[in-house]
């Protein structure tokens, strides 16, 4: 009888001992966490906020708006300076992603946002049609979000007047890089001016294009007076410059 009561007090001992342990680990990891002081979501997107508004600020009117974060990310605070970064040479607008780095401790989170840049571009004032010379009068400013058009849009008329409708745009349509192309200055055939310049000499005679041609563009071209094929550039209608 006493062999059995020593082995239920041992047993007992065993199992105390067993749960003060647990217990005593239970608390030192709870102190610990308890301890740990993280980094709070909002100043992660602070620092995306600040990164956005000094590097796009100057061009448009910015409104920001974050996707959610999952709400178990549990980052350490930092203790260095936050480091913003994107990766690729697009600029982020529109839907996009923006990280921010920790270098003590280390860690990174990507941050989803939508970036709504607003600022005044060109729109066609009334309907023009399929290569058509724009000018002045096809244009008109309105304020839109440029992170709509992909295709790159033109906030400055003189980099629009001259071109030519690729295809009829519509009324009021936002003009963008897909719809216009440069106008062809010389014609694949036809008659042309040469002018043939070098040691302080300038010299003016008739040729034919081989080929069409845009402004600054390099085209190829026969002298008709001595047949003799040459390249140049265009610089005018109808006017090609080679160099002697």
């Amino acid at each position: 009888m006493n062999r059995n009561v020593n082995n239920l007090f041992a047993t007992c001992k065993y199992w105390l001992t067993v749960i003060l342990m647990a217990t005593f680990a239970l608390y030192i990891t709870g102190n610990t966490l308890a301890s740990t002081v993280l980094q709070e979501h909002r100043s992660l997107q602070t620092a995306v906020k600040h990164y956005i508004n000094d590097n796009l600020a100057d061009k448009y009117e910015l409104t920001l708006k974050f996707g959610r974060l999952d709400k178990r990310l549990r980052l350490k605070k930092c203790q260095t300076e936050l480091k913003v970064f994107t990766t690729g040479n697009r600029t982020p607008i529109g839907p996009t992603s923006i990280g921010v780095r920790c270098e003590n401790p280390s860690w990174r989170v990507r941050l989803p946002v939508h970036v709504y840049a607003y600022t005044d571009i060109l729109v066609a004032k009334h309907p023009i049609p399929r290569g058509e010379m724009i000018t002045k009068n096809h244009l008109i400013y309105e304020r839109h979000d440029v992170g709509r058009y992909h295709a790159g849009v033109y906030t400055d008329m003189k980099n629009l007047i001259g071109m030519v409708a690729k295809r009829p745009i519509r009324n009021t349509a936002v003009i963008t890089a897909q719809m216009v192309k440069p106008r062809l200055l010389v014609t694949r055939g036809e008659m042309i001016t040469i002018i043939a310049e070098g040691n302080g000499l300038k010299i003016r005679t008739s040729g034919k294009a081989l080929m069409d041609g845009q402004h600054g563009q390099v085209i190829r071209i026969v002298n008709n007076r001595s047949g003799r094929k040459l390249s140049g550039e265009v610089v005018a209608r109808s006017t090609v410059r080679v160099k002697m």
